[in-house]
């Protein structure tokens, strides 16, 4: 081999030997980088374990967990709610008192009373106590032209001796909405509102749910 072809074949092998380098070099960059990648990695495992949280998977298990409790406690607030909307607590109207509610005795004793009598002027407004169904209307030959709403829960309220009605069967009515107009209709000796309030179908003193 003459002297400019070893010298030639020395140049590639430096070459070559620096080609190795640069790329020993960067992997050794790469190794580095793949480390700080898994340290970063590690330490993010450690603050999600430090926060309760494994992993992303996990992370989703428990923001799914988290909505599902959420949307739990809302259907709760809601039938909390309704159960309020449902409490016959508004006065459906405004008068005297001038027979109140008493079952303590037999039906056949004229002090029975399974509701109270508000004495009112003939043509006076009757609301809702509450929010519910009008469940029957029309003519009673005790409490004449009377209204009954069911509002759930088991709890269902009468209106008696009105002289008109402005709702019918099956209709939704808020609390405080007009369902009648107050008469004398009926077994009533004066125009006056008789209200009652039932539990499961018992009957229960108004007083105990209305706001005073």
């Amino acid at each position: 081999m003459t002297y400019g072809k070893l010298l030639l074949k020395t140049r590639e092998i430096v070459m070559l030997q620096r080609k190795v380098e640069r790329l020993t070099e960067r992997n050794e960059k790469l190794k580095g980088i793949v480390g700080n990648i898994d340290e970063i990695m590690r330490m993010s495992n450690q603050m999600k374990m430090m926060l309760g949280v494994k992993s992303s998977e996990e992370a989703d298990t428990l923001k799914r967990e988290i909505n599902a409790e959420e949307r739990r406690n809302s259907r709760i607030q809601d039938e909390k709610n309704n159960m309020l909307r449902a409490i016959p607590s508004f006065w459906p109207v405004r008068g005297f008192i001038t027979k109140k509610f008493n079952v303590s005795v037999e039906e056949s004793n004229s002090d029975y009373h399974r509701g109270i009598d508000i004495a009112i002027q003939r043509g006076q407004p009757v609301r809702a106590a509450a929010l519910g169904y009008v469940i029957a209307v029309g003519w009673d030959k005790i409490f004449g032209y009377s209204v009954r709403i069911d509002h759930g829960y088991g709890i269902k309220t009468l209106y008696g001796h009105n002289e008109r009605i402005v709702v019918k069967e099956g209709e939704r009515v808020e609390r405080g909405q007009t369902i009648a107009y107050s008469g004398n209709s009926g077994r009533s000796s004066a125009p006056h509102l008789h209200f009652e309030v039932t539990k499961n179908n018992i009957s229960v003193d108004p007083l105990k749910y209305l706001l005073q």
